[in-house]
């Protein structure tokens, strides 16, 4: 990791405000482009929020979410974990995500819009639970 910034936060629709300015302050004077910095918050908005909305059933108390931004030379590298997604959940984001692939929902779709907004916003993602068979870890980048 070259640089970095770390940002711990509570599934709380409330926190995600706070990650937003975090992550623009973080990479605004490190010279990434305006408009890519716009798609890394709007990326990391829609994963955070999907998570809180999606999570509550499995979620434990005290959980935290984890979100990891580094630049490096020619890209920003972004990690999100939630420690609570069972594996067979993982399994079914990653499914979703593939079947989303880059083109956008048709309007009358009420649902789907935030997978496609991740899928499209970066250049690459993973998804992979973690070895407990509890918890997620989400990893992309975007060229800077």
């Amino acid at each position: 990791m070259s640089d970095g910034l770390e940002i711990r936060l509570r599934p709380e629709p409330g926190e995600v405000r706070a990650l937003r300015h975090a992550v623009r302050a973080f990479l605004e004077p490190r010279g990434v482009a305006e408009r890519k910095v716009d798609t890394l918050v709007l990326v990391l908005d829609e994963i955070v929020n999907n998570s809180i909305e999606h999570g509550r059933p499995y979620r434990a108390p005290g959980d935290e979410f984890v979100v990891r931004v580094r630049v490096e030379a020619g890209r920003v590298e972004i990690e999100f974990r939630d420690p609570s997604v069972p594996r067979d959940v993982v399994t079914e984001i990653v499914e979703l995500l593939e079947r989303v692939g880059r083109t956008a929902p048709p309007p009358t779709f009420e649902r789907g819009r935030g997978l496609f907004l991740i899928r499209d916003g970066l250049d690459a993602i993973a998804i992979e639970s973690d070895a407990g068979g509890v918890g997620m870890q989400m990893r992309g980048h975007i060229a800077r």
